[in-house]
């Protein structure tokens, strides 16, 4: 809340003095409940309490370049990540196991003949048969796996593990070459991982599709804040309330952003009382209530299966984001429309230009970076959303990332990428928008786009646009059309739009790489009084515009990498006046900070003017720190604003955060600090606020998510964000029938763990109903789900299904059975039978083919002949010797017999095969 002018102080209202003392009490009540909670008096009590202590992150993993999984779950304890063992493990191919339980490790690093043991209760480690011990502190158990510091594993393990907290990112540099690694290379590009294009390969699961509901629970992230203060103008208080619900209504993707505030002020106005002078009269002010309300229906499908022969992969009806249609014009304010699409949800909002546009709850800042460089950042708004608006793409890797940071330490990341390279249409395909909007003022916009594949190269594109003017005097129609060549080393194209009765726009564009860098060429050429959004002279009529965009990364083994930017862009006047501006950003990052300085330069009609703003963020272990600078160089050089913000992680989930702004035209500082804690199941925090008008202020911030699962029916609250999420109820049980459904009586399985689209393993685990939530799923897109078979307690059991593909949508719960079959183990001996006698053969290939004629598992019997067959699910099978091995051999005898394998599991001892001999 932004206090009003304030002139005499008062001190806050009773209702305001009693909620602070409450909180203050309820906070400083929780300081010796967690000490004592420091004290436990087991080692298991210490390893509960070491997880509750420290801050949990959920990291992506990447190996040369390759996303091993997107969703390690890792601590943060003080200046220490501690990773989990088991999991690193499995992801690398290791051969170390972990037993969780005696908190100890064993297997081999690599070869077999390096030997590892670990127990971490003792402290001690052994490597390749040498003993050593380590810190206590650097290793623990937290819930099922062993979770060792980074320092300690670099140590053990051939590995440098860099861990980028500002990118939620684990980096794994093998120091000796992985087994893994080399099978990277043997497979094709993207059979398993996902590469750097972001693209997330189909695995071949069932799909499983759910319906929509007319109407679903929703998911609720909702903010309670209060706040009180008082100045030299008199005393307010508020009382505000956020909520952000998404879930099923009416068959679509429902989304509502509710917002009220309500404001009690009582203004100081100052008079002249003769009989009593220098004293004021206090004038209360009615109370003042202001709401906004956003409802979106959605429904969004990647594989083109809306509205019938529109075959459309968006329909959106409300509160829409308006796309800008090039040179004509930019993203619309809000308002509500209609939206049909069909083109690929993966794409950027325009061909070269992308929007990031969301909600963000109050207290909460976002940053992005593109290609590794810090390019902007943006803190929570009035309206409850965010916008970084017609970010140009370029020639190559276009990768973004947003980090989101919660007032009580909360931190997400949203990752895109797009390659324009590898856009380009199917000959024949055609993407389409249509869209009707109506903004919050009562302006509509009509706006018509397509893209057609004309050749396997060549795409044509047209766009039909009417708007209001800039004056809003009278509507505009637009005209576009234009070509696209897609070659090898770089794009070209070509446009003119035409604006009814008033002139035309044609331009020329190429974008390429030269040297390592993207580089844009674009010309523009205006004819008559042509106008829009992008380009407004009416007094001067640009004649053309000449524009130059580069942007790389610089390698000096001096210095560190430099990622940088460059835009200069020349317009020519019909009087032959010319004006240019340029703009530069250079960004890197020093030893876990990331630096961004941008520059821009103007010159035209008789003035220069140039100005920057220095940027720094930095997210390291338990501290953070952001700092802005803008200041002015020509026409006089000046400090115009400084910012700083830093939060620090205190022990027992607390985080102390303090900030300072300094506007110097004004002049005016803001001086704040916050106390937040994080209670796992919502989040609490109490700030206050001083100014250099003699303004203070004191507020409470209360934040809670909610969701419910269907299939238990329980709600479960979180302090992290869950409604722009999805989510799956999965449960596990023995199915002895095979059916697929859990019949009762059928055996639930606890501790049950389940595998991301192939990489990474969820942090949850089945209870003792068999069942968890996998939360934080992405809408939007597909997400393969697997049970993990090294989490099943029996080595019997196995996987009825490989696994399921599902659609995450926000705030639905998608309810999925993962059936277990208990499996059995066949063995025998091959025999050959000569002159009499019979002794064991290996070499022999046995094959178990199921009633369809499938092999469904194959052995190769040993020197003396025994074989096995791991894991046979139930069934009716013919058990043989490979045919075509018989026919070569010359084998004869009883090849082939029927067996049946029980649902019970049960071992199948002594098949035996006696062979015979052609040559014999």
């Amino acid at each position: 809340m932004k206090l009003r002018s304030l002139r005499r102080t008062h001190p806050p209202c009773s209702a305001t003095r009693s909620l602070l003392a409450a909180v203050c009490g309820a906070l400083l009540l929780a300081l010796p409940v967690a000490a004592m909670a420091q004290s436990p008096s087991t080692t298991a009590a210490a390893r509960a309490q070491r997880g509750a202590e420290a801050n949990l992150l959920v990291l992506e993993v990447r190996l040369d370049g390759h996303v091993l999984s997107d969703s390690l779950v890792a601590y943060q304890d003080g200046a220490q990540v501690l990773l989990p063992l088991g999991e690193l493990a499995r992801l690398l191919t290791l051969g170390i196991q972990v037993q969780p339980a005696s908190g100890t490790a064993s297997g081999f690093v690599i070869r077999e003949d390096r030997a590892f043991a670990l127990n971490v209760d003792e402290a001690l480690v052994s490597v390749n048969g040498r003993q050593k011990s380590f810190e206590p502190r650097l290793a623990t158990v937290i819930g099922d796996d062993v979770y060792v510091s980074t320092r300690l594993l670099a140590h053990w393990l051939p590995l440098t593990l860099e861990v980028d907290l500002g990118r939620l990112q684990l980096d794994v540099q093998p120091r000796e070459r992985l087994p893994l690694q080399e099978r990277l290379e043997r497979e094709e590009s993207g059979a398993r991982l996902r590469a750097d294009a972001g693209e997330r390969a189909d695995l071949g699961y069932p799909r499983v599709i759910s319906p929509h509901a007319l109407l679903g629970v929703p998911f609720i992230d909702q903010t309670f804040a209060f706040q009180g203060g008082a100045g030299h103008s008199g005393r307010a208080s508020e009382a505000a309330y956020t909520g952000y619900f998404t879930g099923d209504l009416l068959g679509m993707e429902g989304s509502l952003y509710l917002s009220t505030r309500r404001e009690n002020l009582v203004a100081t106005v100052d008079t002249v009382d003769r009989a009593a002078p220098g004293e004021g009269r206090a004038t209360p002010v009615v109370a003042r209530t202001s709401s906004d309300l956003r409802i979106t229906l959605a429904r969004h499908d990647p594989d083109a299966g809306l509205l019938g022969p529109l075959h459309a992969r968006t329909a959106v009806l409300g509160s829409i984001v308006v796309p800008s249609v090039p040179n004509v014009m930019l993203g619309s304010p809000h308002g509500n429309g209609v939206l049909v699409s069909n083109r690929p949800l993966d794409q950027p909002t325009s061909f070269d230009r992308h929007t990031f546009r969301g909600d963000l709850p109050p207290g909460w800042d976002v940053t992005l970076y593109y290609n590794d460089a810090l390019v902007g950042f943006q803190s929570a708004r009035p309206d409850g959303q965010y916008a970084f608006n017609d970010l140009p793409l370029s020639f190559g890797p276009n990768e973004f990332r947003l980090v989101f940071n919660g007032p009580l330490g909360q931190v997400r990341v949203e990752r895109q990428s797009f390659l324009l390279d590898q856009s380009v249409i199917a000959p024949g395909q055609t993407y389409y928008s249509l869209l009707q909007h109506r903004t919050d003022n009562g302006n509509q916009r009509t706006v018509a786009q397509v893209d057609y594949g004309l050749t396997r190269s060549v795409a044509l594109n047209g766009a039909l646009v009417r708007k209001p003017s800039l004056t809003g005097d009278e509507d505009r129609t637009y005209a576009q059309v234009g070509v696209r060549g897609y070659f090898e080393s770089m794009i070209l194209g070509a446009q003119v739009t035409q604006e009814q009765g008033r002139g035309t726009l044609a331009e020329l564009a190429m974008k390429t790489r030269v040297f390592g860098y993207s580089v844009d060429f674009i010309h523009l050429h205006r004819q008559g009084r042509y106008d829009s959004d992008l380009l407004v002279d009416p007094v001067n009529s640009l004649r053309y515009r000449d524009t130059v965009r580069a942007n790389g990364t610089l390698v000096n083994s001096a210095l560190p990498p430099l990622t940088i930017a460059v835009e200069a862009n020349r317009e020519a006047l019909p009087n032959g006046e010319d004006r240019i501006d340029a703009a530069a950003r250079v960004s890197t990052i020093v030893r876990g900070t990331a630096v961004s300085n941008s520059f821009a330069w103007y010159r035209g009609s008789g003035e220069t003017n140039s100005y920057g703003t220095l940027q720094l963020s930095r997210r390291m272990f338990d501290m953070g720190l952001s700092a802005q600078v803008g200041y002015s160089v020509r026409p006089a050089w000046s400090l115009d604003t400084v910012s700083l913000i830093a939060d620090r992680a205190l022990g027992d989930a607390y985080r102390l955060s303090a900030g300072v702004q300094r506007t110097m035209r004004s002049p005016l500082t803001l001086m704040s600090v916050g106390l937040s804690k994080n209670l796992g199941s919502f989040g609490l925090g109490l700030s206050g606020s001083y100014t250099s008008k003699g303004d203070f202020a004191i507020g409470l911030q209360l934040f809670v998510a909610m969701g419910r699962d269907p299939r238990s029916g329980a709600w479960s609250a979180d302090a992290q964000p869950l409604a722009g999420t999805g989510a799956v109820s999965a449960r596990a049980f023995v199915d002895k029938n095979m059916n697929g459904v859990r019949d009762p009586g059928e055996e639930l399985v606890a501790d049950a763990g389940f595998i991301l689209n192939g990489g990474g393993r969820h942090p949850a685990r089945t209870d003792a109903t068999g069942a968890t939530v996998l939360g934080r799923l992405q809408p939007g897109q597909y997400t393969d789900i697997a049970l993990d078979p090294t989490t099943l307690e029996d080595p019997q059991w196995k996987p009825l299904t490989s696994g399921v593909r599902v659609l995450p949508r926000p705030g639905v719960v998608e309810v999925l059975e993962f059936p277990v079959v208990a499996t059995s183990e066949i063995d025998g001996t091959v025999f050959l039978l000569r002159k009499g006698q019979r002794r064991g053969i290996g070499a022999a290939r046995i094959e178990l083919v199921d009633e369809q004629g499938h092999v469904a598992a194959t052995a190769q019997s040993s020197g003396d002949g025994y074989y096995l067959l791991h894991q046979v699910l139930p069934g009716r099978y013919s058990l043989r010797i490979a045919p075509e091995q018989a026919d070569k051999l010359g084998l004869g005898g009883k090849l082939e017999r029927a067996l049946t394998v029980p649902v019970e599991g049960d071992f199948i001892n002594g098949q035996d095969f006696e062979l015979t001999s052609a040559s014999r």
